[in-house]
């Protein structure tokens, strides 16, 4: 997995490169979230303030599209037919179990 920022889709934009986010939003720190409320019952701490994805690739010109979680392939494979760069976010897909109880 690789890690991008509003500065890659800056210049994703500027270039009109043909590259296409999955931003899978979880509301925050979801690993962490499903360790701690399956070690301690709850969790603390783990839900951030984030931005409207759609919105914010939006404001840089880029088409954007919120998507559930049955439609994150069509969306997808729509993205990768698109010209330039594209992001998909889907606020569904929950996080697979914890690791450390393998």
């Amino acid at each position: 997995m690789t890690r991008y920022s509003i500065a890659e889709l800056a210049t994703a934009r500027q270039h009109w490169a043909e590259v296409t986010w999955l931003i899978v939003d979880d509301g925050g720190y979801g690993i962490l979230r499903e360790y701690m409320t399956d070690t301690f019952g709850s969790a603390y701490a783990t839900e951030l303030a984030r931005p409207d994805f759609v919105a914010l690739a939006e404001s840089f010109g880029v088409p954007a599209e919120r998507v559930s979680l049955e439609e994150v392939g069509p969306a997808v494979r729509r993205a990768f037919d698109g010209e330039g760069p594209n992001v998909v976010v889907d606020a569904t897909l929950r996080m697979w179990a914890p690791s450390h109880l393998a």
